[in-house]
């Protein structure tokens, strides 16, 4: 079982070794569980606490949400998560996103991508946020 948590605003994280292997980037980090979103996404405050080099990033999309377009900046990436004692390992497609006036003290978000793998125990009035892997480990596609 993979085991989150929640902050003290009630929100839902996870913890994970993130690796950006062309950025050179391998550190632990939480990221918010979204089910609103499609991919998993760094977002500007978690991306200038590990340096990012936005000057060595390219691949550069608009993508459109709930607070309207926005830039973001694909990297190969691979997530890693404790089951057990088990490493559950996936390869994303990490949106980047380019600092805006909106966005920079957004936490980094786990998204559909990675989570629909999964089964999840949500239950934030007993502290209580589980996650039960229901399929293979997540492989990069060539989207």
């Amino acid at each position: 079982m993979i085991i989150g948590r929640f902050d003290e605003l009630g929100r839902p994280f996870i913890e994970c070794l993130l690796t950006i292997p062309r950025l050179r980037i391998e550190t632990k980090m939480y990221f918010l569980v979204d089910t609103g979103t499609s991919s998993t996404c760094l977002n500007p405050r978690d991306a200038k606490e590990l340096s990012v080099p936005f000057d060595q990033l390219g691949n550069i999309s608009e993508l459109y949400g709930v607070g309207g377009a926005a830039a973001y900046f694909r990297e190969l990436a691979f997530l890693e998560f404790n089951d057990d004692g088990r490493t559950r390992f996936y390869g994303v497609r990490l949106l980047i996103a380019r600092s805006t006036e909106s966005n920079p003290v957004l936490p980094s978000l786990l998204g559909r991508d990675v989570v629909n793998q999964w089964y999840m125990h949500y239950d934030p009035t007993n502290g209580r946020l589980e996650f039960e892997v229901q399929s293979a480990d997540y492989t990069l596609d060539d989207a």
